[in-house]
């Protein structure tokens, strides 16, 4: 394999990793809501292998997610958010 076919394969982790923040943020989020009490509460109720599952698919999403905001918007949503607050004005996001 090419490191040019590599480089393809590899292109949603780079969206994910360019969304970093957003990422995280979105984790806890959606893991809280599951396994917390307010949420869901599936703490202790969900076996290893369906705990890897969740974790599998949620990843899987965010990272169709970040490729698809990417190719969209110059800016990611929290790291957009962020840069807002510390620079006091609101900045275009495409």
């Amino acid at each position: 394999m090419s490191i040019s076919s590599w480089a393809a394969k590899l292109k949603p982790l780079v969206a994910v990793g360019r969304m970093t923040l957003t990422t995280y943020l979105t984790q806890s989020l959606i893991c809280t809501t599951l396994f917390y009490p307010y949420g869901l509460g599936l703490y202790g109720r969900v076996s290893h292998s369906g705990m890897f599952a969740i974790t599998i698919f949620i990843f899987s999403v965010q990272m169709a997610v970040s490729v698809w905001w990417l190719r969209r918007f110059r800016f990611r949503p929290a790291e957009w958010l962020w840069r807002t607050l510390a620079y006091g004005k609101a900045h275009p996001s495409v």
